[in-house]
């Protein structure tokens, strides 16, 4: 039951959201579909990550690679575009929307959502998970199990928030610290990825050729979901260059006497 800690979280956080909308609704806003697409996807990645089949075969390692990219990465880019903080500030209270706001501008949310913090705890939990003894330890505590679920959920919705989310936080990283921060996760996955296929890794991870299998999983997985957020950077830079292209031009005519 405690691996389904972060169904639990996405549970929850889809009838906020849903709530929220309902609300943005009556009072005449419409809040955009595509967002709303993107929660109820990211929580499918968690849900196909965590239920049957394939939780119940979590055991064969290029299943657990699968639940690796499915809970680590791409349900944490999908929950990142929903916007769920942007959508909060909108609905809630005037109270509660000004603790929301001291809360993300904070020192100790700035840190976090710096893309320095979030690559080193999403590479530092995934090199200690798949190159010492943590995932045969996980594979043999439920606890541990849990946990180690729990890490790569949050801190793949980290990396996301900070790469390509669109959530007002203060000081947002420019373009190219987002696609910088982007090639060091990416290539530091890659790595990882070669490392397990060398040395046959994780320990724990069943027959040589299943841990090869995953390893290879890994590498061009990820590196499609790479591409993929590279693409989302590119094109967040590409939307906000016309916008701030357009309001230039609106300034001299409206200066015009």
């Amino acid at each position: 039951m405690l691996d389904l800690i972060p169904a639990a979280l996405t549970l929850l956080a889809d009838a906020g959201y849903g709530l929220a909308s309902c609300r943005l609704s009556r009072r005449g806003h419409r809040w955009p579909r595509r967002r709303a697409a993107c929660l109820l996807a990211g929580s499918l990645c968690v849900a196909v990550a965590l239920l049957p089949p394939v939780a119940s075969h979590d055991y064969l390692f290029p299943v657990h690679v699968v639940q690796h990219l499915l809970l680590g990465m791409a349900a944490p880019a999908f929950l990142a575009l929903s916007a769920p903080v942007t959508l909060a500030l909108r609905t809630l209270p005037r109270r509660m929307r000004r603790a929301l706001l001291r809360g993300l501008h904070s020192p100790v949310i700035t840190v976090l959502a710096a893309p320095a913090t979030a690559v080193t705890l999403d590479l530092g939990g995934l090199y200690a998970l798949y190159l010492t003894g943590l995932y045969q330890a996980a594979e043999g505590d439920s606890l541990i199990h849990a946990a180690v679920h729990l890490h790569m959920f949050l801190a793949g919705c980290l990396l996301s928030w900070a790469l390509i989310g669109i959530d007002p936080v203060r000081r947002r990283p420019g373009t190219r610290m987002r696609l910088a921060a982007l090639v060091i996760a990416a290539a530091g996955h890659d790595t990882l990825a070669k490392l397990m296929y060398a040395w046959t890794l994780p320990a724990g991870g069943g027959p040589a050729t299943a841990r090869q299998q995953g390893a290879g999983l890994m590498y061009y997985g990820g590196t499609a979901i790479d591409v993929a957020l590279a693409v989302i950077v590119m094109t967040q830079w590409y939307l906000a260059t016309g916008r701030a292209l357009a309001r230039s031009r609106r300034r001299p005519a409206a200066a015009e006497p």
